[in-house]
């Protein structure tokens, strides 16, 4: 293959893939949207062309033994990849593109429904910090203490960020059973993407699946916080599992977790291991980084080198990125789109800045989901003095539903007061200059185009 073209580049996990495959060697370029993605820095700075919009005439620039690798978000409907099949190209998903190249390493995937993303980073920095040159492929447009999101490394290792979102339009497969782990990491298992699994049982089957691809010499870790995975573990006796967690019963258990030293300690087989310091914040954050303990103790590393490199992680973008926290107004954007994340992330948020007035910024991501977890959304906002509700993200997954960001405000109202619809930006912009005062922390949340809004935020209050 001389060139290989992906349709989508912009999203985080395809921009990824294609800083890996030039790094291979080959003649990356693709197309996207023209709107503004949190990766066009990425592309721009390893050298690949992004062609704005999506025409038929791109394909012309391929040949007969090029690769054309679609994101997951499009199908025959759109004009490159039908052009791609008409010429007879070899077309093939994202998901069937990483499995393809990570086919002759010993992959270590990162699943769950929360947490992938800074895991996957953490074992990646691990590795990378021993000298192991791992390859990687992150989720993520920036990774403090990493090149890029994505590396050809010489080692045995390929870490990957696995998604259990279903790997094309039509399709009913999720994304990971593309890959062949040595070691799974199953973050959390709770319902999510209804659009796609109809009940926890179902995504509790899919994570079956998952594991069971898992060889009886490789490992699987799992955070036994979650009743699901207690299930999980108890299904497949026939594979090492390590478990982790806060409750008791886990292998690897966090014991002692100071929020305000933002330490903890783990106890295993009878040791206490720690204290175990992080930059970021939040017990979500501690499990994350007990994952990544455990994977890299596993393919042997020294704990003392596990502690101080995993002490020295930084935040990757759009987790809990602190924009500004200047003149008593901290300005932070997080991903959060699920309920128990958000609630999650505005616990944090509260243990941080214990004396100041939180204003939460959501941007609802799909209606399915907003519509199938309406009560949990309408439960997760206890921590938020202000909750300011946008428009529903369809993105390109769904352009319309049955439910309105109208709904999410009347069932947040059942639990608490201060929360209104906002209909357009300049709208939220008048309201935090006329209301919020410091000492005050705004957060957008969500999975969309909120992150924009941050730096109008930051502007806004002259925050340099």
């Amino acid at each position: 293959m001389k060139k290989i073209y992906l349709i989508g580049i912009k999203g985080v996990g395809m921009t990824a893939l294609a800083i890996y495959l030039k790094q291979c060697g080959y003649y990356i370029l693709g197309s996207d949207i023209a709107e503004t993605f949190p990766t066009d820095s990425l592309l721009l700075e390893n050298d690949i062309k992004v062609i704005n919009g999506f025409s038929a005439e791109n394909i012309n620039l391929l040949e007969k033994d090029d690769l054309v690798v679609v994101s997951a978000a499009y199908d025959e409907k759109n004009p490159e990849f039908k052009e791609a099949k008409k010429k007879h190209l070899e077309v093939i998903y994202f998901s069937e593109a990483v499995g393809k190249f990570s086919a002759d390493k010993k992959v270590i995937i990162v699943s769950g429904v929360h947490g992938k993303t800074t895991t996957t980073a953490m074992i990646a920095t691990l590795l990378d910090n021993a000298n192991y040159s791992p390859s990687y492929l992150i989720g993520s447009g920036l990774v403090p203490g990493l090149a890029t999101s994505a590396k050809k490394g010489g080692g045995d290792y390929f870490v990957i960020e696995a998604d259990e979102y279903r790997k094309s339009p039509g399709s009913s497969d999720a994304k990971f059973f593309d890959y062949n782990p040595q070691i799974a990491v199953v973050t959390s298992i709770e319902l999510d993407h209804p659009d796609m699994y109809e009940s926890i049982d179902d995504i509790y089957n899919a994570f079956y699946k998952l594991v069971c691809r898992v060889p009886r010499n490789g490992l699987i870790v799992a955070c036994s916080d979650y009743p699901k995975i207690k299930k999980l573990k108890n299904s497949l006796v026939d594979r090492k599992f390590e478990t982790y967690g806060f409750a008791n019963g886990a292998i690897w258990q966090i014991v002692d977790y100071n929020e305000t030293e933002n330490t903890f300690f783990v106890k295993h087989e009878g040791e206490k291991i720690g204290p175990i310091k992080l930059k970021i914040f939040g017990k979500h954050n501690a499990l994350n980084a007990t994952a990544a303990i455990i994977v890299a103790n596993f393919v042997g590393l020294e704990m003392e080198t596990i502690k101080k490199a995993i002490s020295n992680f930084s935040s990757v973008q759009r987790r809990f990125q602190i924009i500004s926290d200047k003149n008593n107004i901290a300005v932070i954007d997080d991903y959060a789109h699920h309920p128990t994340a958000i609630s999650t992330t505005l616990d944090t948020v509260r243990a941080k800045f214990p004396k100041s007035k939180i204003w939460v910024i959501f941007q609802p991501h799909t209606f399915s989901r907003t519509q199938a977890l309406l009560k949990e959304f309408g439960q997760s906002f206890k921590h938020a003095d202000k909750v300011l509700i946008m428009d529903i993200y369809g993105s390109a997954r769904e352009e319309a539903g049955k439910i309105s960001s109208l709904d999410l405000v009347e069932e947040i109202k059942k639990n608490r007061d201060n929360v209104r619809f906002i209909e357009n930006e300049d709208q939220l912009l008048e309201i935090l200059n006329e209301q919020v005062k410091a000492p005050a922390v705004i957060i957008t949340l969500g999975a969309g185009n909120i992150y924009k809004v941050g730096q109008k935020i930051k502007e806004l209050f002259k925050i340099d």
